[in-house]
């Protein structure tokens, strides 16, 4: 995954983590409350107090574990009137049976309002997610679109002096993939417009003749070694039929 894409995500996830974390806050105080008022504790209850859904009772884990634990509890001091207060809190549950909340139903209302905050925040980040891969797959489109419109290309390249040795050469895409990796003379199919990195050691290369929307050009940078040296070699829309580019390979002294 990219950078880029990371840094378009994180305001997301952090809202998302904000949210999960407001929604447990507020269950579990709901909860305290409920069982310091002596209040039977049903999900339907809950949920008109919190604003909380049936459906983050039953199937979040976390929320289910925390309202089964405190429904117990309640029943248990309903059954036990004068059950002590350490028998209530040696069940170390995450609930405080003697927490009371003053100004609850202004409490309530306060943190169904953050929760909502942050709900319009997620969703203003999720369309403004939605925005930019709609641009992405667009220009994706675009571009594919431009590639398939490209003639054929081949390119073949010819080496002009066969007495160093063994002669080897590479064809790299912008992208850093490795489309060959030729020996001696050799024609390459397949190509589309746009740019290609050859290299060769103690190799140059240039065209063989001029082509109208074809250059190629020394990138003036070291790839693997010190003896290898970077060609830019750019085929631009000027080309509209299939073409074969011929390449020689230069020996440098």
């Amino acid at each position: 995954m990219s950078k880029d894409h990371e840094r378009n995500t994180s305001p997301m996830l952090e809202a998302r983590q904000k949210i999960i974390q407001q929604k447990y806050t507020t269950l579990k105080t709901v909860l305290e409350d409920m069982i310091h008022n002596d209040e039977q504790i049903t999900v339907p209850r809950v949920c008109e107090l919190s604003g909380l859904s049936k459906s983050y009772l039953y199937h979040n884990e976390k929320a289910k574990k925390l309202f089964n634990e405190a429904k117990t509890l309640a029943e248990k001091k309903t059954r036990l009137p004068h059950i002590s207060s350490f028998e209530l809190e040696s069940a170390n549950l995450d609930i405080n049976p003697h927490m009371h909340h003053k100004d609850m139903l202004l409490q309530y209302e306060e943190m169904k309002r953050k929760l909502y905050e942050t709900y319009m925040i997620t969703i203003q980040l999720i369309k403004a997610e939605n925005d930019r891969l709609r641009y992405e797959i667009d220009k994706g489109k675009k571009e594919l679109k431009y590639l398939q419109s490209s003639p054929s290309i081949k390119l073949h390249i010819n080496p002009t002096c066969r007495n160093r040795g063994f002669l080897s050469y590479k064809i790299i895409t912008q992208r850093g993939h490795r489309i060959d990796n030729g020996i001696w003379e050799d024609t390459i199919k397949g190509l589309r417009w746009g740019t290609y990195i050859l290299v060769a050691e103690h190799f140059s290369f240039e065209l063989a003749n001029p082509i109208d929307g074809v250059t190629i050009k020394n990138d003036g940078k070291w790839i693997d070694n010190k003896n290898a040296n970077a060609y830019l070699l750019t085929i631009t829309d000027k080309v509209k039929e299939d073409i074969t580019i011929n390449i020689l390979m230069n020996a440098i002294d």
